[in-house]
């Protein structure tokens, strides 16, 4: 059996090439949720985390809710970081905006 080295290299070329290519998240609201709360426990810890909660995701726009008015401040001071932090994670620009209600 002879094998040509060009098909080998081309193969091995093809597979580094996949390997190197990010992958594609899928966008959805589970993801969604998952990055927001994310970047909400790097923002603002574990506090952040019980104060800030995604509640729905829909047609671009994320919605919290927040357990006092300190924090909805806080959240709309840093909404668009944390929309651009999400967006950079997914690949796309799926949050368009963040909505915020008490």
């Amino acid at each position: 059996m002879i094998v040509d080295m060009k098909q080998i290299g081309d193969m091995m070329k093809s597979k580094t090439q996949a390997q190197i290519r990010p992958r594609k998240i899928e966008t959805d609201e589970k993801t969604v949720f998952f990055l927001a709360e994310k970047a909400v426990s790097g923002l603002y810890g574990v506090r952040g985390r019980e104060n800030l909660i995604p509640r729905y995701w829909n047609a671009g726009k994320l919605h919290f809710s927040c357990q006092s008015p300190l924090w909805a401040n806080e959240l709309w001071i840093t909404k668009d970081a944390l929309r651009d932090y999400i967006n950079h994670e997914l690949g796309e620009d799926a949050v368009k905006e963040i909505k915020i209600s008490e």
